[in-house]
């Protein structure tokens, strides 16, 4: 079974993908995004459960540090835990630029009335079941993807390699 962790990381790559950078983002946008736009979007991450990603992201940085540097220099055990602090405390700083780009990128894709509609949604019961439910499901997912994607290419070859024989070419 595909972990929790799998997922997030999945979704979040599917989100890097999907929201592009920054200037791209903007240049797509027909109009100046507007603050309660951006602000719809931002309530959207949130109601979606997306801006988890960067709230669990940060954290796995510092303990990568952590155990990476104290393991190769064990000697500064102490000073790396200090310095880990000032790390932490400017982690928040970074997570809410990465948070309000991200909510940049969704404004820069669908006007602010979709959002709206999209963030009533969300907050509806049905919405949050979804949020709710959405990794496990994506845990259940994801391994039987992978086996209809086997099936669905031997299917498709042997239908490929047919064709091309009533065609007259033997591959």
């Amino acid at each position: 079974m595909i972990s929790r962790i799998f997922f997030r990381t999945t979704l979040f790559a599917l989100a890097i993908f999907a929201f592009g950078n920054v200037s791209q983002a903007q240049t797509n946008a027909a109009a100046p995004l507007l603050p309660s736009h951006i602000a719809v979007a931002n309530d959207v991450l949130k109601a979606s459960g997306l801006i988890k990603m960067f709230e669990n992201s940060l954290p796995n940085v510092v303990g990568n540090l952590r155990a990476n540097v104290t393991r190769t220099r064990p000697e500064l055990a102490r000073d790396i835990e200090e310095v880990l602090k000032v790390v932490t405390a400017k982690s928040e700083e970074m997570m809410v630029h990465g948070v309000g780009d991200a909510a940049r990128f969704l404004a820069a894709r669908m006007t602010e009335g979709e959002l709206k509609e999209v963030n009533t949604f969300l907050s509806s019961a049905a919405g949050k079941k979804y949020v709710e439910v959405l990794p496990a499901f994506m845990d259940d997912l994801m391994p039987y993807l992978q086996q209809w994607h086997q099936a669905a290419s031997v299917t498709m070859t042997g239908i490929f390699n047919e064709e091309m024989a009533k065609r007259g070419h033997k591959l």
